[in-house]
């Protein structure tokens, strides 16, 4: 068995989600971006070393070193008023490397996040979203879907977490994707059809990872599903405060390597969706 995993793909959409103010818990987007080095790269996109990753420039991307060690080390994206955002990249996890955590932000304020850690024989991937519509964490619904069909889901409390099984393994292409509008209406690429899907409420962050040409099975409410989408919908709790926009991406983790080669925002008026 090849060490590492793979995740073809991850879409996160929101949809308005209220974000407590973290400043006890981590720097600010300003400091980091302040402390490390930045570089634009990608049209619209400041893209920052965070903790003691470095960053370069390449003809295929944006190269991200200083991941094999640790977790508190990444690449914070910065920008203006989006409403969907979308990276890719290219990576190589092995060696007991692989875990991940994402952050929306919304100026100095975490609006969701999502933790991505895999099992010590790399044979199942554990994913934890944070939703924070709701005083005390929202619930979440977890959809699965096979080729753009819904497979089935159910509802889990805000502090489970969702285990995906795998038997595959090997070098990683990954793109993740923030919204703060339904992620159909982007323009970015999706593997879920409109039909089938289950309805979503306005104001609901969505976290979603999609694989190409890779399967996973789960057990969601005691039934067994396989699927290559995995969707992660907050319930909105009363009293939620919607947010139209974003400012920022943190991705954090360790990898053997990592490199963006693409990356882009979106501003979606009335007029429709537009990349930039």
């Amino acid at each position: 068995m090849k060490t590492g995993f793979v995740m073809a793909a991850a879409f996160l959409s929101l949809a308005g989600c209220q974000g407590p103010d973290d400043s006890a818990q981590a720097p600010t987007g300003t400091q980091e971006s302040q402390a490390q080095g930045c570089v634009s790269r990608f049209n619209g996109i400041q893209s920052c070393a965070v903790g003691n990753a470095q960053l370069a420039a390449t003809a295929e991307g944006l190269q991200v070193f200083g991941l094999a060690q640790g977790t508190a080390n990444g690449v914070a994206s910065r920008f203006s008023n989006a409403t969907g955002w979308q990276q890719a990249a290219r990576m190589n996890l092995g060696g007991g490397q692989g875990q991940f955590s994402l952050a929306a932000r919304d100026a100095d304020q975490v609006v969701s996040t999502l933790s991505v850690t895999p099992s010590a024989n790399g044979s199942q991937l554990s994913v934890a979203p944070a939703f924070t519509g709701t005083a005390g964490g929202s619930t979440y619904r977890v959809n699965v879907y096979r080729d753009g069909v819904f497979q089935g889901g159910g509802t889990h409390e805000p502090a489970a977490r969702v285990v995906i099984f795998t038997d595959w393994m090997g070098n990683v292409y990954m793109a993740w994707g923030f919204a703060a509008i339904d992620f159909r209406h982007l323009p970015f690429p999706f593997a879920v059809r409109a039909d089938s899907v289950p309805q979503t409420e306005d104001g609901a962050c969505i976290w979603r990872m999609s694989l190409k040409g890779k399967t996973f099975t789960t057990q969601v409410n005691g039934q067994q599903l396989t699927g290559d989408t995995l969707e992660l919908v907050e319930q909105i709790g009363d009293g939620a405060y919607p947010y139209r926009h974003f400012s920022g991406i943190d991705v954090k983790g360790s990898a053997g390597s990592y490199t963006i080669v693409n990356e882009a925002t979106a501003l979606v008026s009335a007029d429709g969706a537009q990349a930039r």
